[in-house]
């Protein structure tokens, strides 16, 4: 399936198919991270529930210390 993360379109496995599953993908699950799909903040809660869908658009901000 056809995605767009972070504003490129991506082929991602079609198992991939919830919030969940897409960030345990790109091992972001234990970072602070916010998600957004097609212009709509996910709540965490959520993500086991959220389905993907061919052509979503999916952002992910992440935050990244230093000094």
């Amino acid at each position: 399936m056809k995605v767009r993360i972070n504003g490129q379109i991506v082929q991602i496995p079609d198992t991939l198919s919830t919030l969940t599953d897409l960030v345990n993908h790109y091992s972001l699950s234990e970072r602070i991270l916010i998600v957004e799909v097609n212009g709509n903040i996910t709540e965490k809660e959520k993500y086991d529930t959220k389905t993907i869908k061919e052509l979503d658009s999916i952002e992910f901000v992440h935050f990244v210390g230093g000094g």
